[in-house]
């Protein structure tokens, strides 16, 4: 489920410390401030995905800091993800950034920092444990305190996919949250490549390991909870190097397990045998549980709706009149 935290809920006069606990166990301790006493309100949502915690965090205007203090209290050392969804704001973490809207920004816990608001503001924080984090991202230091602009390549791609990850989201998707994580490092590798200027040129090698997975996930597509680890173990090699593989063709494993099953799935539609099925059972049999997520995924993969699809098959063809 989903933990949530809301100053709407105390008085007034406890509210910097209702939200400064709230931070503590949700996300790591810090200490607020804010001129805006009065009227100050901040909502904080968790679920877990996986072994990550993903938040929303949103409220009026304030500053949290993290300095030595809080960090001699941490339990551990994790790393945090943060988009943010709405106005800018400023950020002094390993150098100072101004984050706008869509921008993404990498952050340690063993470091401190000042996060100053100056309007409402909403961001999507993605909470990453250390030892997850560097299967992906060996030399995280690379990224961290960067700012991952929303107009860079692998930087967009990573931000737009990581504001996805909400903790209503985290509770309804209709995939396994391993799927989700796995393409959560994949993005981070690869916008980390781009952020220090490596430069990835596949080799024959890689190539044959990119069609084998994806022959192989063809033969697979249609089991619901197939995940990155499933199809790494068959080919005989790391998750983290699977989904370096596909990287390196500017492909991932979410990506291609979805085009395996629309192209299942456009087969069965257009096929006269399956017209017995109901197009939700079409769905499941594609590995695709949900029929709305099913039809969305259809829909934005082919421009039609499954039902549209299976009836554009099945409608003769108008025949002109004659004028005369």
């Amino acid at each position: 489920g989903i933990l949530r935290w809301s100053t709407d809920s105390v008085p007034a006069g406890q509210r910097f410390d209702y939200f400064q606990q709230a931070l503590e166990s949700a996300v790591i301790p810090m200490w607020v401030s804010s001129d805006q006493r009065d009227c100050f309100r901040n909502d904080v949502a968790m679920a877990m995905l996986g072994p990550l915690a993903a938040l929303r965090l949103s409220g009026t205007p304030h500053a949290s800091h993290r300095g030595l203090r809080e960090i001699e209290r941490s339990l551990e050392r994790s790393f945090h993800l943060i988009i943010n969804l709405s106005s800018s704001w400023m950020l002094e973490h390993s150098g100072r950034n101004r984050m706008l809207p869509g921008d993404a920004i990498l952050t340690d816990s063993s470091f401190g920092h000042m996060l100053r608001t100056d309007s409402d503001y909403d961001i999507v924080h993605l909470k990453l444990p250390e030892g997850w984090l560097r299967q992906w991202v060996p030399s995280p230091g690379a990224l961290v305190g960067r700012r991952i602009p929303v107009a860079s390549g692998w930087g967009r791609a990573l931000a737009t996919y990581a504001m996805q990850l909400t903790p209503q989201f985290a509770v309804d998707s209709p995939l396994p949250s391993q799927v989700l994580t796995d393409h959560l490092g994949a993005l981070l590798a690869l916008a980390t490549h781009e952020a220090t200027g490596a430069v990835l040129q596949p080799d024959v090698a890689e190539k044959g390991l990119r069609d084998r997975t994806r022959e192989l996930l063809r033969q697979r597509c249609t089991e619901f909870a197939l995940t990155a680890t499933d199809v790494a173990t068959v080919l005989g090699i790391s998750v983290r190097t699977l989904h370096r593989n596909l990287g390196l063709f500017g492909e991932s494993f979410g990506a291609m397990l979805m085009a395996g099953r629309v192209e299942v799935a456009l087969r069965m539609l257009e096929s006269p045998i399956h017209r017995r099925l109901t197009v939700a059972e079409i769905g499941r049999r594609s590995g695709f549980p949900d029929p709305s997520h099913f039809s969305r995924v259809v829909h934005a993969r082919l421009g039609r709706t499954p039902n549209q699809i299976r009836n554009a098959r099945t409608t003769p063809p108008q025949v002109p009149t004659d004028p005369q």
